[in-house]
């Protein structure tokens, strides 16, 4: 890996401040995330999360007994987990830097919409196997792209491969995984809650909103609330033990 760029990589992401409220709404999709891993997974245990940004899961994680390293490919949040005491390596993936079967968690919320293209994904896969012991657990959230149209882009200048529920499926099948389940949702709600939120998030993508945004100022506003109404698909894929 280069590290050229490293110290600029994710510089928006690594200064952004949420309100105190945001704050608590983040905690509490991390913990829901984290309890459904664990639904499959028990500490003591060794969990290896891709892309852990601010660190969100790596404290839920220690505090449930996993003994927790990270892969980040951003050097301000690299140093910024460091300085928290974990254990991270500062490299891009795929590959993965961890030895063959070391892990019984990989954990990658909202990576694999970040690959460059379909090799990158399968190798990513691949290498999440790799890494994992017989029977372990491959834990991946991704957008829908299905929903979120334009916005899968908007969002985010690093989104390159498109994730929808079927064609993550089919990557994870191909890739040697069995899927125990996956929960579609849109922060914590699911079901009927998730159904209503995706409602109202046509409501916030209606015609003529964005030009209407620059022209009132309010285009900030607009981006948080379209954020808010993010749908994303979480995947629990096990490698199977023979």
């Amino acid at each position: 890996m280069t590290t050229q760029g490293t110290d600029e990589f994710y510089r928006t992401f690594s200064e952004k401040q949420l309100t105190r409220s945001g704050e608590a709404r983040r905690q509490r999709i991390e913990r829901a995330r984290l309890d459904l891993v664990m639904q499959f997974a028990r500490p003591p245990g060794s969990m290896i999360e891709i892309g852990p940004g601010q660190g969100g899961i790596s404290r839920l994680a220690r505090e449930a007994g996993w003994t927790y390293s990270a892969v980040e490919p951003s050097a301000l949040l690299a140093r910024q987990l460091r300085a928290a005491g974990f254990d991270v390596v500062e490299a891009f993936v795929p590959p993965i830097p961890a030895a063959d079967g070391q892990h019984d968690v990989v954990y990658a919320d909202q990576v694999l919409e970040h690959m460059p293209g379909i090799d990158a994904a399968r190798s990513m896969v691949a290498e999440a196997r790799r890494v994992l012991k017989p029977g372990g657990i491959l834990f991946v959230v991704v957008p829908d792209y299905l929903k979120e149209r334009g916005f899968f882009w908007d969002i985010d200048y690093t989104h390159n491969f498109v994730t929808t529920e079927r064609r993550v499926r089919q990557l994870l099948y191909d890739g040697g995984f069995e899927i125990l389940q996956t929960v579609r949702s849109i922060g914590l709600a699911q079901g009927v809650m998730r159904d209503i939120l995706a409602g109202a998030s046509m409501v916030a993508n209606l015609p003529g909103l964005d030009p209407l945004s620059r022209y009132t100022g309010t285009e900030e506003l607009l981006f948080k609330i379209r954020k808010n109404l993010f749908e994303t698909l979480a995947f629990v894929a096990r490698r199977p033990s023979s």
